[in-house]
């Protein structure tokens, strides 16, 4: 298994529109850091709401403060296409090109190719994660330094929670966790593009296919019907890291989070190893 995933890794690498996400950050850093510096002063009249005068308030606006913005395009935005798109070329992909046919013509466990495509894909997944949270913390850091306390504003619809006080040290921590809770919580889009590679033969209809379901959950939020649907929603439960924010982080509403995740993971990546074995490979 070890060496198919590999093998699986090496091709993606080898393609360089898996190299176009790198580029994609690269502009959202950009846009993030204009936006940063323009907001700057709005940011601090917020911060001057907790007791703190506007003078004060700015120096809480450091790197690591910038760094936490980045995570919100970057992890709701960016990666969940860029999961379409691997998890939709794993199959689709290389059906339109040929290559899969060729593959296959060994003998060859349908299920063994899946699961290994699986882990390539969470793989690869992890890497970004890795490439973009550390970017974004270690440039954040390069312009606007990191002081030693952090200020974390949380939204205010959740437990009543608007404002966190914590050591950079601890806030460090809470940072990556968020940034592998959204590695882990993004292989549903992972799990779903591999579900509907299966059913599709080209690469776009596959990931087309899985960026509508996912955008389309933030549309079911806002509709009469939505509220009560609103906990088991793709969008809502894989968006759901500022739980880590929190304090103290609330565990039970993070296992139930994880175990949902778990259940969307597993129903998509059974219906596609189903698929994939009664899929007649041309």
């Amino acid at each position: 298994m070890i060496r198919e995933i590999g093998y699986e890794l090496l091709k993606m690498g080898s393609h360089k529109k898996s190299y176009i996400p790198v580029a994609g950050y690269i502009l959202f850093l950009a846009l993030c850091y204009i936006a940063f510096k323009n907001s700057t002063h709005s940011l601090a009249g917020m911060l001057g709401g907790f007791e703190l005068d506007r003078a004060n308030a700015a120096k809480y606006l450091d790197g690591f403060f910038f760094a936490r913005i980045l995570l919100v395009p970057t992890f709701i935005i960016l990666m969940p296409i860029v999961m379409a798109a691997l998890g939709g070329d794993c199959v689709a992909g290389e059906i339109q090109d040929g290559s899969l046919k060729l593959y296959m013509s060994r003998p060859r466990s349908r299920t063994r190719v899946i699961l290994s495509k699986f882990c390539a894909i969470y793989a690869a997944g992890v890497i970004y994660t890795i490439i973009f949270s550390c970017t974004g913390l270690l440039l954040g850091v390069l312009l606007f330094g990191m002081g030693p306390i952090q200020i974390l504003l949380v939204p205010g619809q959740v437990f009543g929670a608007t404002v966190a006080v914590m050591s950079s040290s601890e806030a460090l921590l809470r940072y990556f966790t968020t940034a592998f809770y959204f590695s882990f919580s993004l292989m549903t889009m992972g799990a779903l593009a591999l579900f509907f590679s299966t059913l599709f033969n080209r690469m776009s209809s596959a990931a087309i296919a899985v960026i509508t379901v996912y955008f389309v959950s933030y549309i079911i939020v806002s509709l009469p019907f939505g509220e009560w649907l609103r906990p088991w929603l793709i969008s809502e439960i894989m968006n759901n890291a500022f739980l880590f924010w929190l304090t103290p982080v609330p565990m039970g509403k993070l296992i139930v989070n994880l175990a949902t995740l778990g259940l969307y993971i597993c129903s998509f990546l059974t219906a596609a190893v189903i698929t994939f074995n009664c899929k007649d490979i041309r």
